[in-house]
């Protein structure tokens, strides 16, 4: 595969971009929902938002993976 057909093929992929619309559309509230959610993390350490998080852990069961371990290994590749 070519640099140019990789990115052709990365202009047509839009994943996250199409997964959002779809969330906003029919899931109007659901970052205010998970921004709402009790933190019980300690202030000093946090580095991601709840919100993040809450995507994070959404996105790994909608792409069939049962950990979060699971998915870092199989997404952290060139393929």
């Amino acid at each position: 595969m070519t640099k140019k057909e990789k990115r052709e093929r990365k202009k047509q992929d839009r994943g996250i971009v199409d997964f959002m619309m779809v969330a906003n559309h029919f899931f109007h509230y659901l970052q205010q929902w998970i921004s709402e959610m009790n933190d019980p993390r300690d202030s000093s350490y946090i580095t991601y938002s709840q919100t993040d998080l809450g995507y994070m852990a959404i996105l790994k069961n909608i792409c069939g993976q049962h950990t979060m371990r699971e998915m870092e290994e199989n997404f952290n590749h060139e393929n």
